[in-house]
């Protein structure tokens, strides 16, 4: 489990400069450091598909494993899966980015 704290402001502001590309970076470190909370052999690849072409559904998906690792773990943290697939649909998707990077930078791994 390598997770990168990542300052949530810089990363939107990120993603408008570089019109979606840093956005599109960013989906990918979130599928895959949500998915190696439970596995991390997991290569998120059907999370990072999905992330790109559905954006609703891959963090649904990458969510309910996220929250299944922490609950293996005995970290407390409440499922949100159908909160990212609602916020999803409705076109907050920004806001699914924002709250799944606040769920990892509490586990994330402190800098030396």
């Amino acid at each position: 489990m390598n997770i990168k704290a990542r300052n949530i402001v810089t990363a939107i502001i990120l993603t408008i400069v570089t019109c979606g590309i840093y956005g599109i970076y960013w989906a990918i470190c979130l599928a895959r450091e949500s998915v190696s909370v439970k596995d991390p052999a997991d290569s998120a690849i059907l999370e990072i598909v999905l992330f790109l072409f559905l954006p609703f559904l891959g963090f649904f998906l990458a969510e309910q494993k996220f929250a299944a690792g922490c609950k293996e773990k005995g970290i407390p943290h409440n499922d949100n899966s159908i909160l990212y697939l609602i916020l999803g649909l409705v076109g907050l998707g920004i806001v699914n980015y924002c709250m799944m990077q606040s769920d990892l930078n509490k586990l994330a791994t402190p800098a030396a």
